[in-house]
């Protein structure tokens, strides 16, 4: 099964990749790897190479609308494309309260689930154990999910024993170039590893396109954050009243004195001036001013709510219930796609993995999501089965509606033979 691991891995078409190409056992478990170039002979310095090879200082400033054009263009226009300038910016878009949110909100309904492992569509819990709570599995589905947003997660099996992982890791996005299936020594290199020939220490997820929608997103929360500012500096023009003061002095040092004197009034309603002063309020004439603003950032947010959610009243105040329901089906068609996707990277790739490192998986076993019925949806079948004769079982009504029964009902209860007579 394992007879061509150890051969040399195929060649990125990246150009000059093959002046440093890396040979990765297939399963990393006390094997040696070698990374011609270098003085590597073991997997803790490979991995140390292919992940902690850079630990750079991210820029801060504020992004705009150019660094959304250059970070597209060292994208889709380079002769090798360049993926950490769109990675930043994302990074700070995601700043944004409202998109932080609707992605969030995306995101755990697809991850919130009880993920199992069946056997020919049945749970099998010994299996279903080497998932149920694990921290590095939460956050393998979670990361694997937001690909939808950056474009693509590679994720690094950091840690583990045979049959056990222990720690996993998400690669910086910005080391990474999809189009290539390359992980970069550099943010600014040229030559990598080729992770699509590792399957078992590297799992790549993209669940979009690989740009991701945070691309589109981007020129929303941008313009959503000059709205934002322009608001502020209108309020600190015009959202206190201009105080004007009159004197009848034309000496400078009064004149200073009386600005010293309304400055530091600050909110105070009242102020102590010289004789011959007069005071002048004026006040904003314009009260709705503020829906210059208000307007398009509510404008903004409905764009990213349809962008992320396919729908904006799950998340603001809708007009009626019908109106509401029509949304909430439409998010659960974007969710049930998203299932689906988890569900595929999970057994096509994570499974797989997990054998290759040790894991005692059968065949036939696949990963599912576990179903379970709204109970205000099954009380209604429970009753249609009751009023028909059949008795449900104490175990079954503690399971189903999680209640504790003190008892059930007596042999007094009237059921139903197969011969359709009656008894007591």
């Amino acid at each position: 099964m394992h007879k061509n691991r150890n051969k040399n891995r195929t060649q990125s078409p990246i150009k000059g990749i093959t002046k440093s190409t890396v040979n990765l056992s297939g399963n990393a478990i006390g094997k040696k790897v070698t990374l011609s170039g270098a003085d590597t002979q073991n997997i803790e310095k490979v991995t140390k190479l292919m992940v902690d090879v850079i630990r750079r200082q991210r820029r801060l400033w504020r992004k705009e609308l150019n660094d959304w054009q250059a970070s597209r263009f060292a994208r889709y226009q380079a002769e090798v494309p360049k993926t950490y300038l769109m990675q930043e910016l994302y990074q700070d878009v995601m700043l944004d309260g409202h998109l932080t949110g609707i992605t969030g909100n995306r995101t755990l309904r697809t991850t919130n689930k009880d993920y199992i492992f069946t056997i020919d569509g049945i749970k099998d819990d010994d299996l279903t154990e080497l998932i149920k709570d694990k921290e590095w599995f939460e956050n393998i589905i979670q990361w694997a999910h937001e690909s939808t947003y950056y474009g693509y997660s590679l994720i690094w099996v950091k840690d583990f024993e045979k049959g056990n992982i222990k720690e996993v890791e998400l690669i910086e996005r910005g080391l990474v170039v999809p189009e290539h299936k390359v992980l970069l020594y550099d943010i600014n290199a040229d030559k990598g590893i080729d992770y699509s020939t590792i399957k078992d220490i590297l799992l790549y997820a993209q669940f979009y396109d690989n740009v991701g929608l945070l691309e589109k997103a981007a020129v929303y929360t941008i313009l959503k954050r000059h709205s934002w500012g322009s608001w502020d500096e209108f309020e600190e023009l015009f959202g206190i009243p201009i105080r004007i003061a009159k004197i009848a002095s034309q000496s400078e040092t009064v004149k200073n004195e009386v600005a010293g004197w309304l400055e530091e009034m600050g909110s105070a309603p009242y102020g102590v001036f010289p004789i011959g002063t007069e005071v002048d309020i004026k006040e904003n004439s314009k009260t709705d001013s503020f829906n210059v603003f208000f307007q398009k950032i509510k404008a903004l947010d409905a764009e990213l709510s349809k962008l992320v959610l396919h729908q904006t009243m799950t998340t603001e105040n809708g007009s009626s219930k019908a109106q509401g329901s029509v949304h909430e089906n439409t998010l659960e068609e974007v969710i049930y796609a998203d299932e689906k996707k988890e569900l595929a990277f999970l057994n096509n790739r994570l499974v797989p993995a997990m054998r290759l490192l040790g894991y005692k998986i059968p065949d036939k076993a696949k990963i599912a999501v576990e179903k379970t019925t709204d109970p205000n949806d099954q009380i209604k079948i429970d009753g249609v089965l009751l009023g028909a004769g059949y008795v449900l079982t104490q175990d079954y009504i503690e399971e189903t509606y999680g209640v504790e029964v003190e008892s059930m009902p007596g042999a007094t209860q009237e059921v139903k033979n197969p011969d359709n007579t009656k008894k007591r």
